[in-house]
């Protein structure tokens, strides 16, 4: 799983993210529930070159009998249909949004389609699908015409409208092998939320830090295995992603930060409503010390700072190496509390 950018929402109902893949959207090494794909209206030839293509190769999954056996079929409003369940794969359903070379040179239009894509997941829900993450291209860039430097910003604006709005909605993964598009739309975040140097930083390029990484790593998965934590995406996406070469610290950040949240929902049986904060003072009820809840606030503190943009007139006052133990050590000892305390609360 090759990330290159995270952008991490704060919703009322956690902490969520939006994250950047250079990948084979027909060959992904990890879970997700849907991925959108789009296409020509009514047309799913398998031309050489595009996602449908891929799928068919890489998957033996043939689109057009994905339409012709569809779940739902909600063209005529949504410009959209989608597939019945699809078992043994990387993914449960396929979402199909059509149309797109009609709107290509329209950006009013074309954001009032993915506007269509949004009410097609809240539907889902509706009926009882369970639709947790979520993978696509860049919609419409290939055959269609549509300009990325037009659709992606619409892209993460709906993205970002969608994971405040549908509460089961944790992860958006963009995933495209074109590396040029993705190194664009990598620096343009990065420019966007003022990511200093220090934040960019490949941790593992520092063999403490890497040493560090690595235990965090094994006792990560162990408390996944103790408590059964293993199907929490959050949780999972810490612990796939702190072991690859490139991780950087301001994806560390946010990672940990969004794991300790679903930690603490799980171990509290919080409501989506709480913040962070709020959940780690609950656990005073539960009589952990203070120095033991310490650790938590200093997660929650230096998360926090790397997932929100830097204040631009301080951005001189960058974070050592010291400052990434520090986190690093305080997010080995939270996962140590929780192993150790966790049945007490």
């Amino acid at each position: 799983m090759s990330v290159h950018n995270i952008v991490p929402i704060s919703t009322n109902s956690g902490f969520k993210a939006i994250e950047i893949h250079h990948d084979d959207l027909s060959q992904l090494g990890w879970k997700v529930d849907v991925i959108v794909i789009s296409a020509f209206s009514g047309n799913y030839s398998p031309i050489e070159g595009t996602l449908i293509h891929s799928l068919e190769s890489n998957c033996d999954i043939v689109v057009r009998e994905l339409f012709d056996s569809r779940l739902y079929d909600f063209r005529d409003s949504l410009n959209s249909w989608v597939s019945q369940k699809i078992e043994n794969n990387a993914f449960s359903y396929l979402i199909c949004l059509e149309g797109m070379h009609y709107n290509a040179n329209n950006e009013n239009l074309l954001e009032a389609q993915l506007q269509d894509l949004l009410a097609v997941i809240s539907v889902l829900q509706q009926k009882g699908i369970s639709v947790n993450t979520i993978a696509l291209p860049f919609l419409g860039t290939g055959l269609q015409g549509v300009n990325v430097n037009v659709v992606m910003p619409l892209l993460i604006k709906k993205s970002k409208e969608l994971l405040e709005t549908i509460h089961s909605v944790q992860t958006v993964y963009f995933v495209h092998p074109n590396i040029e598009y993705i190194e664009f739309i990598n620096n343009e975040i990065n420019t966007l939320l003022h990511r200093t140097p220090d934040r960019l930083e490949k941790l593992r390029q520092n063999s403490d830090i890497a040493a560090n990484l690595d235990v965090i790593y094994l006792k990560l998965n162990q408390l996944k295995s103790q408590y059964g934590w293993n199907a929490v995406n959050s949780i999972d996406e810490l612990s796939r992603r702190i072991i690859q070469d490139d991780i950087r610290f301001y994806e560390l950040g946010i990672l940990t930060r969004r794991a300790m949240e679903a930690i603490l929902k799980s171990v509290i049986k919080s409501d989506s409503f709480m913040t962070l904060s709020q959940m780690v003072k609950e656990l005073h009820r539960f009589k952990l010390s203070t120095w033991m809840l310490s650790y938590m606030h200093t997660l929650r503190t230096f998360g926090n700072f790397l997932a929100h943009d830097s204040e631009v007139e301080n951005a001189e006052k960058q974070m050592t190496k010291d400052d990434v133990l520090f986190f690093i050590k305080a997010l080995e000892r939270f996962i140590e509390i929780i192993s150790n305390h966790c049945n007490q609360l």
